[in-house]
């Protein structure tokens, strides 16, 4: 393997290449993408960094940064060939449950940089569960062969173990998310007023997302968000963390409940997403960044589980689950939220100080990729 230093005086300062699920105008994806680069520049000054991405015109508007097209591979090649490290990350892009196609894609980057003789590093990782025997063989010989690892839990970390990987540190720090910095308020302010939402009730921020073509759990949520509405006088606000994609679930289910209730209509980044579940008294969510973005803003909130990855999230801040989405009944939501509604600034400010506790962490991510540039 070429050592950095050999590549490192081609250009002004170290060269970065990032692999993730980026481009997608998903908002915790995005976010990380936000919050890793601003954590990445502080540790490292004249840094450089190229996004491998879904729609690299947006990424490069929208994060400053170089972007190459997630199919164009010979780009690919020809950036990790110029760069010092590949970080793979964050999210969790090692998994087979969306499909084994993605999981291999993202193997294949791993592969090539290590092709090139560039270092690799897990950065935030959140693997799992990868099932397929086939993939399981193919993520425990790929990731024993990169550099160094960093995890978001420790469940990521036993994942990987199991796998059989022994060669490369393993570090378990947390999600990058928490190091990211919301839109003002007065910009959550105007988001919701000129969404016509009404600022005189608690409001309760819902983000849901299609899951294996199942109905039930919309039916539960819509029966809790009614129960609510009639016992305590909220307005629910339906939060889509990936424009388009969720608008859709989330009008769904606004359609079934019998009180109103606001979806989003807005296109909004991270930070404005984030800015917004600030605003919000309560959060139930399906999608992990938006508990995540929950716990950064210090909001209650109650977990709707689809993935392992949003029940270690969870446990992590010691929030409760409603359960599997597979079997989710709207009394199974209304036992969480009875339970944490009349304390739920209390643990609004225990979750802010855990916050605190995390962002360092978080931060670890950053200078552990300074320390494996200098060494």
């Amino acid at each position: 393997m070429a050592a950095v230093s050999k590549k490192t005086p081609r250009g002004s300062g170290p060269r970065l290449v990032i692999s993730g699920y980026f481009g997608f105008n998903n908002a915790g994806d995005e976010a990380i993408l936000t919050s890793m680069l601003g954590s990445l520049h502080k540790h490292i000054p004249g840094l450089e960094v190229t996004v491998i991405s879904g729609n690299p015109v947006q990424t490069a508007s929208q994060h400053g940064v170089r972007a190459i097209k997630r199919t164009n591979l010979l780009g690919i090649l020809g950036a990790l060939r110029q760069s010092d490290l590949l970080l793979s990350g964050g999210g969790s892009v090692l998994q087979d449950v969306t499909s084994s196609r993605s999981l291999i894609y993202y193997l294949s980057i791993i592969l090539l940089a290590k092709l090139c003789g560039t270092k690799v590093m897990f950065f935030s990782q959140g693997v799992g569960p990868i099932r397929g025997p086939l993939n399981r063989l193919l993520t425990g010989f790929v990731a024993d062969r990169v550099d160094f690892i960093t995890v978001r839990e420790d469940a990521s970390r036993r994942t990987l173990r199991e796998l059989g990987v022994r060669r490369p540190p393993i570090r378990v720090t947390a999600d990058q998310v928490f190091c990211l910095q919301p839109a003002p308020d007065s910009r959550a302010q105007a988001i919701l007023i000129r969404e016509g939402i009404p600022l005189d009730r608690p409001m309760v921020g819902i983000a849901l997302r299609e899951w294996q073509g199942l109905q039930g759990y919309k039916r539960a949520v819509a029966q809790a968000a009614d129960w609510l509405v009639e016992n305590h006088g909220v307005q629910v606000v339906f939060l889509p963390l990936q424009a388009p994609a969720d608008v859709p679930v989330a009008r769904e289910v606004a359609g079934l409940m019998a009180a109103p209730a606001t979806v989003l209509a807005g296109d909004y980044g991270a930070q404005e997403i984030l800015a917004l579940t600030g605003k919000m008294d309560f959060i139930i969510g399906m999608r992990l960044h938006a508990l995540i973005f929950a716990a950064v803003q210090g909001v209650s909130m109650v977990g709707l589980v689809y993935d392992p990855k949003v029940e270690d999230f969870l446990t992590l801040v010691d929030q409760p689950a409603a359960g599997q989405v597979a079997h989710l009944t709207a009394r199974d939501i209304i036992r969480c939220v009875e339970a944490l509604w009349p304390r739920r600034r209390e643990v609004g400010a225990r979750l802010r100080e855990q916050g605190r506790e995390l962002v360092e962490l978080a931060q670890e991510n950053s200078r552990l990729v300074y320390t494996l540039l200098k060494g």
